[in-house]
């Protein structure tokens, strides 16, 4: 389903967009703003990921990283 939105947009914002269909590196305007609002939403997903990642890591920086325990069982297989 495609609902339309209206939004005022900064006159050299525009220009810059038209410019990438004119020189065809999108095929339309509204190609370029899917595509921009695409990595806005995947930019602030990684973000939360981060964010999260780093919580469960949290007081656990004294610890080896599992890369340094396998790295160091390999040795003593040697």
């Amino acid at each position: 389903m495609t609902i339309q939105v209206n939004v005022k947009l900064d006159e050299r914002l525009l220009k810059e967009v038209e410019r990438l269909v004119k020189e065809g590196r999108v095929k339309t305007k509204k190609e370029a703003f899917e595509r921009a609002l695409q990595l806005l939403v995947k930019s602030y997903k990684a973000d939360e990921l981060t964010r999260r990642v780093d919580k469960i890591r949290e007081g656990t920086e004294k610890f080896p990283s599992v890369t340094a325990l396998a790295v160091e069982s390999h040795e003593e297989e040697s």
